[in-house]
């Protein structure tokens, strides 16, 4: 009806294009969905805390996000970006404080969302989606907790590289053992584990898999003389500029995302990934309990695991989704190893993990810093 006197009103084209494609998705919706939207409505915004989204992909979301459920331009969708470790620590103290300034959380930290779980601290999903997405994570290795806890997207940390800078034009990484080779000396970065949950978990994964000994890696990897770096960003800029022209954990999509912006550096950056295995990274989200726009929250939840969300998703970040029969969109896909062809490696517990953090920080720690 709203989008019927929207038409009748003569409002904007831009409107009436929102009104009129939120109108003929209404079949397409889940009773889940429509249960929300009037109760999001009345709540007039959303705020999702998580460590990924570029402001395009950001902005590409919240607008299809509010015309998909005829939300009206007036309310607001907000995404509050941080690292993954200042993601969760604000949540945390969100929650002991029982005042909140954001509605979801989205993060690659299983060992959080399982003890937040326990504590009560999430709101109940009744999901129509999720059913599609759980049967691949969990054969992924991946952490989830339904009703409380779901996965709308995985990415996984890769070998990034710029074939136009010196010597690096015959380098071809496919092993960790290539990772340190002494002809990379001085060309190197160093994620830096102590600022990331997702960092520290992919050490701890590889280690439990058996195909990497830390202690001696570490020290092999700071024998390369890296810059020690946290952000992907910054260190996807120092490969771009080849002031340190390879990383050995980066993210597929932040090369996609920069050839977009500059279509020259397609020749020139590399991707691979791994022999020993690629160790997902499963991005949790939840709804948290006693947060000021709950429905909208639900809602959002609802919209990141519809073909229509993670389509958005997939085509800004270049990231993975557990869809069962899911196919990226044409522009991202070149960026995306197959996952049914690629050994995957998880976690067999990623709460006991989180036990682990404290040692293997410290011990990187001792090595680079």
């Amino acid at each position: 009806m709203r989008g019927v006197n929207l038409l009748l009103a003569g409002a904007t084209s831009a409107a009436c294009f929102a009104a009129a494609a939120a109108f003929g998705q209404a079949a397409d919706l889940t009773p889940q969905e429509q249960a929300l939207i009037e109760a999001a409505k009345a709540e007039g915004s959303v705020t999702l805390i998580h460590p990924l989204f570029s402001d395009r992909t950001s902005q590409n979301l919240a607008e299809a996000f509010k015309a998909r459920y005829g939300l009206g331009d007036g309310f607001e969708v907000n995404f509050l970006r941080k690292g993954t470790g200042a993601t969760v620590s604000q949540v945390q103290q969100e929650i002991q404080a029982g005042t909140f300034t954001v509605d979801a959380i989205m993060v690659s930290a299983p060992g959080f969302f399982a003890i937040a779980s326990d504590r009560g601290a999430f709101e109940e999903l009744d999901s129509g989606y999720w059913k599609n997405h759980e049967k691949l994570a969990e054969s992924a290795g991946q952490y989830s907790n339904y009703p409380y806890v779901v996965i709308p997207l995985a990415y996984s940390f890769q070998p990034v590289w710029n074939t136009s800078c010196d010597g690096m034009a015959d380098v071809n990484v496919s092993s960790y053992a290539d990772t340190v080779d002494p002809a990379l000396k001085g060309k190197t970065i160093a994620s830096d584990i102590t600022k990331s949950f997702t960092y520290t978990n992919t050490a701890i994964s590889l280690r439990e898999a058996g195909v990497l000994d830390l202690d001696d890696f570490w020290q092999k990897l700071k024998a390369t003389d890296p810059i020690v770096e946290f952000r992907s960003e910054p260190k996807m800029q120092m490969v771009i500029s080849c002031q340190a022209p390879f990383d050995m954990w980066n993210l597929s999509g932040r090369v996609y995302q920069n050839v977009l912006k500059q279509a020259d550096l397609k020749d020139k950056l590399k991707i691979g990934h791994y022999e020993e295995g690629q160790v997902m990274l499963g991005n949790q989200i939840a709804v948290i309990k006693g947060s000021g726009h709950p429905n909208a929250g639900k809602l959002l939840v609802e919209f990141l695991l519809s073909k229509e969300g993670t389509d958005i998703t997939v085509e800004g970040e270049a990231v993975y989704s557990f869809m069962e029969g899911y196919k990226p969109p044409e522009a991202a896909a070149p960026y995306l190893f197959d996952l049914t062809t690629t050994k995957l490696l998880g976690m067999k517990d990623w709460i006991a993990a989180q036990g682990q953090f404290k040692q293997v920080q410290g011990d990187w720690q001792k090595v680079f810093q």
